[in-house]
């Protein structure tokens, strides 16, 4: 395993079953199988049972006046390197400030929720999404389909609030893979 420095978790290449690092804990994940994933709308991919739920979930949203829509699912790590590195200046030597803000926001490849198939970004990926009226019926009713807010205000790995970052813990598969995560 390679030692873990900036670079390391930049690239990729640093694997561990969780990365603490400027007070911010990232887990780690796999990425999901290809075959168990499915098209949720022209860009975006959910694993199945994430995807049947969410649909099941966005019409009853639906019923009740609200619109929610998928901006981001399922991220392979090779995505999440550039994802994770695109907002430094020099991805090859970024500096402490750049890192914590990035890891506050974004996990590094391996460690995204991204990777499982399901994790979900709702509507929006801007932090007004938590004034929005479709926030706050998630709030009242995503459990009811097995959705939980993965990251809410002064959360144990204390990654930034997300109000649009949702995990699905529907089935055994879903639930042992975020058992860790759900202290």
């Amino acid at each position: 395993m390679e030692e873990l420095t900036k670079k390391s978790i930049v690239n990729g290449t640093y694997k561990d079953d969780k990365i603490s690092e400027f007070g911010i804990t990232h887990l780690h994940y796999e990425d999901c199988d290809k075959n168990e994933l499915v098209k949720v709308n022209e860009e975006d991919f959910l694993h199945k049972k994430c995807a049947e739920a969410f649909e099941k979930m966005q019409k009853a949203a639906l019923k009740d006046g609200i619109e929610i829509f998928v901006v981001s699912g399922f991220r392979s790590s090779e995505e999440q390197i550039e994802v994770f590195s695109r907002k430094f200046k020099d991805k090859e030597n970024p500096t402490d400030e750049e890192m914590a803000a990035r890891m506050k926001f974004s996990a590094p490849s391996g460690y995204s929720e991204h990777h499982t198939g399901y994790a979900v970004d709702i509507n929006s990926v801007e932090d007004d999404f938590k004034d929005e009226p479709a926030y706050q019926w998630l709030l009242k009713n995503a459990h009811r389909f097995c959705f939980e807010n993965s990251f809410p205000i002064n959360n144990w790995q204390n990654v930034g609030f997300e109000p649009w970052h949702w995990r699905y813990t529907g089935n055994e598969e879903a639930l042992n893979i975020f058992a860790q995560a759900r202290k």
